[in-house]
């Protein structure tokens, strides 16, 4: 695997089409040469939610 301390803004757009392709992160992994726990921590630290409301109501905090 390669040794790269970071993953580059092309490597991050990767990752976010593969997800949405629903792909493994074990195939995204070999399509980037990287480990497949660094592409899982990648998303679990860039996770963002969408908050939203009932059915019929909007989201208050």
């Amino acid at each position: 695997m390669n040794k790269q301390k970071h993953l580059t803004l092309a490597s991050r757009i990767i990752i976010e089409a593969m997800l949405n392709k629903d792909e493994s992160f074990n195939t995204i992994g070999r399509f980037l040469n990287k480990d497949c726990i660094t592409i899982s921590k990648e998303v679990k630290n860039h996770i963002c939610f969408e908050k939203s409301g009932v059915y019929g109501r909007t989201f208050t905090d």
